[in-house]
Order: C-alpha cells, then structure tokens, then sequence
C-alpha cells in the first residue's frame, strides 16, 4: 500500500521524525520504581497533519495524513534502583494513496538510578525499539524500518514551590538506528504542578534533530513536539489523563495535531 510522502513547493518531507513515541514519551522519568513496584499506562493517541515543515523550517502543504495509536506501556522494579520498561503498541495510518492496520515498535529497556539526594535523582536508562509492522522504508511516516537502540541520561528534582507540589525531569541523549535512516539527537523536558490534591497538570517538549543526513533519501531534520495535559487521581491507584500535542517548528519534518487519552494504574 503506497504512503509514499510527495514533494511539494520544494519540500520532501520525513514524516517519521514527528511520529515515533518513544518509552520516554509514555511518561518514564528519572525516577525508578521501588523494588516490587509497578505501573501501567494505557493510550489512544489520534494526530493529523495537512501540513509539513520545509528544508527552511516553512509550512508547506502535504498529502494529508493521520495516524490513530493504541500505546502500552508499563515498568516494575527489579531492585529499588533499577526499573524494567516494555512498551508495544498498534496504529492505523491513513493518508489519501492508501490506510495500513499494523503493529508498532516494541520497545524494551531498563533504567539504573545513579543518585538521589533532596529531592533530586540522576538516572541513565538504556533502550532497544524492534520493529512491529512492514515499516515500508517508502512510506516515511511509519518510521524506521530496523532496529533502534536508545541511551539517555535523565535528572529529575520533585519538591514544594508556592506550597504547591512540583517536579521536573530533563533527558538527553543519543538514538543509534539501524539501516538508512540517520542517528538523532534527542532533548526532552518534563515540568508537573499539582494545583490541587487530585489534579497534576504537565507541559512536556520533545526536541529530536538528526545527526545529518542519512541514506536512501532521509535528509537532515529537526523537530519539537508539545504536549500539555492533565491526570486526575482516582481511587485504588488509578489516574486517568487528557491532553493535546502538536509540533511547534521543524525542518523536512510533518507539522502535527492531535490529542490523548489514557489510563494510569499503579501497583
């Protein structure tokens, strides 16, 4: 089935930069889980996009695209430094040539607490994403086609500002991937505030830029995604949160809309 992206006013587009969510992105930090410890999320993500980012960072028009994803994701602590992570997923992509149901990455990793001291926690955490459906290296929007491997350090801080509950979480580091498609870089930052007892609110921005071009046709990109939103505390460790995400700038990236829903358990 053809997904192929289209040239238009100059520019090829690499959809995949802005469509793949990573374990980070399914809201592990640089806190570990104690030994014992669980928690599982559950997520429905539906974006779209009309429009692209050019080689200059313009908005260009593209063959219109969408892509609805069910997430998976879920850690436990194997010791009260070292937390397991596995996140798997299926999605629907849909663009004027043709729609595909398929699986999406499954991504397996482990992150190792370096240190924690008041209120603040390093960690590195170390991943490897396999490939889930066809991935057609043609169709640009379903990412890459082969193996990933994620390394990244992470520091957190949680504590008090304004009487009010706060944390913040910062990663960097590098995404190794197999095949044509370039090696990125890869920034995210996380900020939560606690308003009031039951309600966290989260702004969160996802920065990715290769690291130069790659082959078979992957050009140079870059891309920042946005996402604010909101987890209401239920009862017996349930959370349920909502939120919207969209890409605030890019170049030879897609410009997406969308929103997400999903269900927290901890255990």
């Amino acid at each position: 089935m053809d997904f192929d992206v289209r040239r238009r006013g100059g520019a090829a587009l690499l959809a995949a930069v802005a469509t793949a969510v990573s374990w980070s992105q399914a809201e592990a930090a640089a806190w570990t889980q104690p030994k014992g410890g669980a928690e599982v999320i559950v997520s429905l993500r539906a974006q779209d996009s009309t429009h692209g980012f050019d080689a200059g960072g313009g908005a260009v028009d593209i063959v219109d695209y969408r892509k609805t994803e069910l997430q998976a994701f879920a850690e436990y602590g194997l010791t009260d430094r070292l937390t397991l992570g596995l996140q798997g997923s299926v999605r629907r992509l849909r663009t004027a040539n043709g729609r595909a149901d398929e699986p999406g990455h499954i991504e397996v990793g482990v992150r190792y607490r370096l240190l924690a001291r008041d209120g603040w926690v390093m960690s590195n955490q170390t991943s490897v994403r396999l490939p889930g459906g066809d991935a057609d290296p043609g169709a640009a929007q379903k990412g890459s086609p082969d193996a990933e491997y994620d390394s990244r350090l992470l520091v957190g801080w949680s504590g008090t500002l304004g009487g009010r509950e706060v944390f913040a979480d910062v990663q960097g580091g590098l995404r190794r991937r197999d095949g044509d498609p370039p090696d990125e870089r890869r920034f995210e930052a996380t900020l939560g505030v606690r308003p009031r007892r039951q309600i966290m609110l989260m702004g969160q921005a996802y920065a990715v830029s290769s690291l130069g071009a790659g082959q078979g046709g992957y050009e140079a990109y870059r891309y920042l995604n946005l996402e604010l939103s909101a987890v209401y505390a239920l009862p017996a460790g349930w959370s349920a949160q909502a939120g919207l995400t969209g890409t605030a700038s890019g170049r030879n990236a897609l410009r997406e809309r969308g929103a997400v829903v999903a269900l927290w358990r901890r255990f």
